[in-house]
This record gives C-alpha cells, structure tokens and sequence, in this order.
C-alpha cells in the first residue's frame, strides 16, 4: 500500500489555521447525519386513515401505502456502497452536496405526492440522498487534520440518531384521524430544517474550498480499496429484496430464516472485510458497525411503540442519545488511545442494558428506562468510538456500509416475531390487550436473542482484533518489510 502523501508544514499550519472551516464542518456533520438517519423509520401505519381519506384509497391498498413509505430503508442500502466508491473517486463534497439536494428536493415535493407510487417514488429518493449524505460526510470528517474530533462527531451523530430516530419521528407524526387529511405528508419529511441547515453548511464549506487545497488529508484510493467497498452491494441488494417482497404474505417463520441467514452473511462479510489489508482495522470496527446497526434501532423502534408509539415518554430516548454520543467523543477525543478492554467494557454495557429492558418490561417508569438506554447508549458508543479511532478512512466507509443492512436485518428479526404473536392472538378472538400483551412477550423474545447476538459480537470482535494485531507484527517483522502493507489507521 503506498505510503501516505507528505504534507509540508507550512500546508500543515494552514489547515490548522481554518478554524472556520471545521466549525462549519462540525455544524454540517451534526445536521446532515440526523437528517440522513432521520428518513428510515416508517411511521405509515399510524397515518393510514388519514392517507386513504386524502388519496381515495380502499381498504385494501393500505398495505400497499404502507410498503411505499417503507422504500427509504432499501434505496439506502444500495445507494451507501456506491456512494462511498464515488467519494473517494471524485471529491466527497460533491457527493454530500448532491446527496443533501436530491433528499430536500424528496420532503420539498411531498405535497405533490398524491397517489401510491408517488409516495413511494419520494421516500426512495430520500432514501437516495440519505445514502450519499452518510459516507461523503464521513469522508470529509478523515479528511481534517483534527481527523479525530471530526470522525468523533460524526460517529456521535450516527449513533445518537440511530438510537432517537423512531421516538422522534413518532413524536411528530400526526393522528390518525386528524381534521385535515394531507397533515399525514408531515412523515415524508420530518424535520426537514435539519437538512435545509446542512445544506447551507455544506454550500458554505463549498466556497471554503475554492482556496487552494493544503494538502490531501486521507491517501488515494487504490483499486483494491474500491472493489471491497463494493462487496456489500450484493447483500445490500439481497436485504432490500427481503425487506419488499417479505411484506407480501410471507410466514413469519419463512422471514426469520431468511433475516437469520442474512445476518450471518453478512457477519461472515464483516469479518473477511477485518482480515483484509485495506478494509481491516486494528480493533474490528467493521465487526462493531455490524453491532450498532443491529442492536440501536431495531431495539429502540419497537420499545417506542410498545411505550404508546406517538406518546411514547421522548426523555429517555434522548438520555440514550446523548449518553451515546458523549460516550463517542471521549473514546475519540482522549490522548490515551483504549483498546480491546474498553470494546469489551462497551459490550458489556449493551448486554447489560438488553437485559434491563427484558426484566422491566414495557411498564418501566421514565428513570428505569432512561437508566437502561443510557448504557445502551454509552456501551455502543464506547465500542465505535474506541474501533472508530484507528481505523482509516478505506475501513471506516467499509464498516459503514455494513451498518445499515445490519439495521434491516434486526428489523427483519423482531417484525416476524410480532407479526406471529400478534397472528396466533388475533386467530384466538382476543382483543386489543391481548395483542399488546403478544407484541411485549414478542420484544422480549427479541431482547432475548439480542444479548445471544451482542456476546457472539463480542467475542468475534476481540478474535479479529487479535487476529488483525498479530498479521501486522508480522509484516512489520519481516525482511525487507517496512511495515506498510498493513496499515495500523
């Protein structure tokens, strides 16, 4: 692998003297990742009346509204991978101003979505969007010499939204049976300013960059790189099939083997790309991706809806949020690097807290819930923050793109097991209590095999550390190596 790109010390001091340029950075990085984050979670269900009085539709085309609004997720998956081949070919500004206009151009045409496949057609382009915003701001975050409090603060606002989407969009999601029947467009494009102020960010960062450059902040991409960050198009593409064609009448059980052999294809993904000279990190931080994006979202957007969907209490949510990202910037920002302890410590907190929500239940008050997220918070953001820092920028876009099937896949494990609880009470003649009663035995059930799933992580994690550790000895150990083959981060 060649060397990196030798900067002069006068190019040096001149990207430390752009102290505008990485607060606009930080301002960009903490509204462009919520707003990307901020488009998957499909709230249609609870609009469906609202929807069919504003479209005309019959009863039974609100399934298929339903799966409409749920084309975010799948146009994400795909879009992610090529995003970050182009970012690193082209320039990643480009990408993420691109990105963030196709995603506001998306919400600014929701009123026009006056039918099915319209409604459709805006949440995959946002979905579109959101896929290119991700990697490129990633990109520039490697990029800065202050590479790691910008990475820190992207990795923050990942985390943080991927734990706070579902509770957030719920909290504006509008009743189902409101006076005026467009307010259900409001969940095509929740919180649309957060994108509208990262766009402005990133115009600005645009003419910033007009001066001439100090220096390259991250080594060019070789070919090699390009084709692994490739390799997870293929089950990007078998997740976004899954997640379209499983709302079709599939046996829940038929679903879970799917989204179980899924999974570990996409571990078994995750792991090559560790072992690898160009996507490998020093602590598995392809591995830990893997676990942010099963054990975030699907374990706080179902919690949310067992809480009362749009009156779920918000407070805890944001403790697990924030606890996430502060847990983030002190693994980033510390001059004492951690190691594989400090991974383990974080997964540790996740267990801990999977098994909290297991043994509270859905009748938890405000503090026992903000208590169990804020270790679920602070156990996977230590683990991301502490994998994150080592990592280059060929790693970080490859356990990037691993995130968001990883997101699906856990989606697709707890979806089935509800479904099938609530099928098996509904066949029984019970009511509304009963069918609560079925979705909490559900999540639990998925409680259950989240901690089984974060302690095999676990333990895959520190093997491809260790593993990964001892090749670069090794190499830097043998004749005529300079140690370069295998890069550190």
């Amino acid at each position: 692998m060649p060397d990196l790109p030798e900067i002069h010390p006068e190019s040096r001091d001149a990207q430390r003297r752009d102290p505008a340029g990485l607060v606009i950075l930080l301002l960009v990085l903490v509204t462009a990742i919520p707003a990307a984050v901020l488009v998957l979670p499909n709230t249609a269900s609870y609009v469906v009346p609202q929807a069919a009085r504003d479209l005309g539709l019959s009863g039974g085309d609100a399934a298929g509204f339903v799966r409409a609004a749920g084309l975010a997720m799948p146009a994400l998956l795909l879009t992610t991978p090529i995003a970050a081949v182009l970012a690193r070919r082209r320039t990643p500004w480009g990408v993420l101003f691109g990105g963030l206009v196709l995603m506001l151009g998306a919400q600014a045409s929701a009123a026009y979505a006056t039918s099915v496949p319209l409604t459709g057609l805006v949440r995959a382009v946002e979905g579109v969007g959101a896929g290119a915003v991700l990697p490129a701001a990633l990109l520039l975050a490697c990029e800065r010499p202050e590479r790691r409090l910008a990475t820190g603060v992207w990795a923050a606002a990942l985390t943080g939204s991927l734990l706070l989407a579902t509770p957030a969009v719920l909290a504006v999601t509008p009743g189902p049976y409101g006076v005026h029947a467009p307010e259900w467009r409001v969940i095509l494009h929740p919180y649309w300013w957060l994108g509208a102020a990262a766009l402005v960010g990133a115009g600005l960062l645009g003419v910033l960059r007009l001066r001439p450059s100090a220096g390259a902040g991250v080594p060019a991409p070789t070919r090699g790189e390009r084709v692994l960050l490739l390799l997870p198009v293929a089950p990007a593409a078998g997740f976004a099939f899954l997640a379209v064609v499983t709302t079709y009448t599939w046996s829940p059980g038929a679903q879970l083997i799917l989204a179980a052999c899924a999974v570990a294809g996409l571990l078994g993904i995750a792991l090559a790309g560790s072992r690898g000279a160009v996507t490998g990190s020093p602590l598995g931080y392809a591995v830990v991706m893997v676990a942010v994006g099963l054990l975030a979202m699907p374990v706080t957007g179902p919690l949310a809806g067992l809480l009362g969907g749009r009156g779920a209490p918000f407070g805890p949510f944001a403790v697990g949020a924030g606890c996430a990202a502060l847990a983030v910037l002190t693994a980033t920002a510390t001059r004492r690097p951690a190691g594989r302890g400090a991974v383990l410590c974080g997964y540790g907190l996740v267990i801990a807290a999977l098994m909290a929500l297991l043994a509270m239940g859905a009748g938890a008050d405000r503090w026992e819930l903000s208590g169990a997220l804020g270790a679920l918070g602070t156990g996977a953001g230590l683990a991301l923050g502490t994998t994150l820092r080592p990592a280059g920028a060929g790693p970080a876009l490859f356990g990037l793109t691993l995130c968001f099937p990883a997101v699906l896949g856990g989606h697709l494990v707890v979806g089935p097991l509800q479904v099938a609880k609530v099928g098996a009470v509904t066949r029984a003649g019970g009511g509304t209590a009963q069918a609560l009663a079925a979705l909490t035995d559900a999540y639990r059930m998925w409680l259950v095999s989240a901690c089984v799933i974060a302690a095999v992580l676990a333990v895959t994690t520190v093997w491809t550390g260790r593993g990964r550790a001892r090749r670069t000895a090794a190499v830097a150990a043998a004749p005529g190596s300079s140690g370069a083959a295998l890069p550190t981060g």
